[in-house]
């Protein structure tokens, strides 16, 4: 077993008689890249926060590097760099002055080190440009370069791509590999881009009403998640009552784009094709998912976002 770089026991946080996290137990070992999933007010910020110490939970333990007592994980969240939501930015300065007031705060004195932030974030090219009138993915990176100022061997990243474009998503996903892979960071970061997730992450935790309902690697998910055939049609309830007829399929659905969803499991291909053509259903279009997190964080609720 890899260290563990960060752990809960028990974790619970409450506002009166709202609890915003159940007994969480979370393991992240060292090298992890953690996706964390869950819907608006699961319970993912409370605990980033707890992480950082800006929130103090009720009851239960934390632990960053093995470190448990409350002075210990002030020297050990020295070893963590934290990018939150939208990172605080003085608009009238360019990124290295940004950087530089920020290597005060932190009480970094190797000025060096702004200029390896700005390369690893894609940066160095920004000149005298003010933060004012950097795009959001720019700013994104601003921010993820302000967190690794102080060499962390942990980074927290609370929604990184929210509102970025396809190019600034890619973008983010580089730089994070190139951490995990090359620089040897852990990683827990959220996103309600799933599918972007998926393409990152070693390992997940889903979180639902404050409780860490389950934790999974990346191959586990795969290996249990089923696949789904989609097929689109403009006679979707025809096309639905055939194939449970003919095929005798129950486990048969509409998603969310109109198309109806099948698990690969449960048929062949070539049969619903076959079966809807030969009874003159149009098809307008047929694919097959592979397992994604969506199916399975809404498989693991019940399919209920409550």
């Amino acid at each position: 077993m890899k260290p563990l770089v960060f752990e809960t026991r028990e974790l619970t946080k409450k506002y009166g008689s709202a609890f915003a996290l159940q007994h969480l137990n979370m393991t992240i070992e060292e090298g992890d890249i953690y996706g964390f999933v869950g819907e608006n007010g699961a319970g993912k910020s409370t605990l980033m926060k707890v992480i950082g110490g800006l929130v103090h939970p009720t009851s239960g333990e934390v632990s960053l590097f093995g470190q448990r007592e409350k002075q210990e994980l002030i020297r050990a969240r020295r070893q963590v760099g934290f990018l939150i939501e939208t990172p605080s930015l003085y608009p009238h300065m360019n990124a290295e002055e940004n950087l530089g007031f920020y290597c005060r705060i932190f009480g970094i004195q190797d000025k060096a080190r702004i200029g390896e932030v700005l390369q690893t974030v894609a940066l160095t090219d920004a000149g005298s440009k003010k933060t004012s009138q950097y795009s959001l993915g720019m700013r994104q990176r601003l921010g993820l370069a302000i967190a690794l100022l102080n060499h962390p061997k942990f980074l927290v990243l609370d929604e990184p791509i929210n509102g970025l474009d396809p190019v600034g998503i890619v973008d983010m996903r580089r730089i994070l590999e190139l951490l995990a892979h090359e620089q040897g960071v852990t990683i827990l970061i959220s996103s309600h881009i799933l599918g972007e997730l998926q393409l990152l992450a070693t390992k997940y935790g889903f979180i639902h009403q404050g409780r860490l309902i389950k934790e999974v690697s990346a191959g586990e998910l795969l290996q249990s998640a089923q696949s789904m055939i989609t097929i689109s049609t403009p006679h979707q309830a025809a096309a639905m009552s055939l194939l449970k007829e003919k095929l005798q399929l129950e486990d048969i659905s509409i998603n969310t784009a109109g198309a109806i969803e099948i698990p690969k499991a449960a048929a062949d291909l070539e049969q619903l094709m076959t079966v809807l053509l030969q009874q003159g259903i149009p098809v307008e279009g047929f694919n097959l998912s592979a397992p994604n997190l969506e199916h399975y964080y809404m498989d693991l609720i019940g399919g209920k976002g409550q």
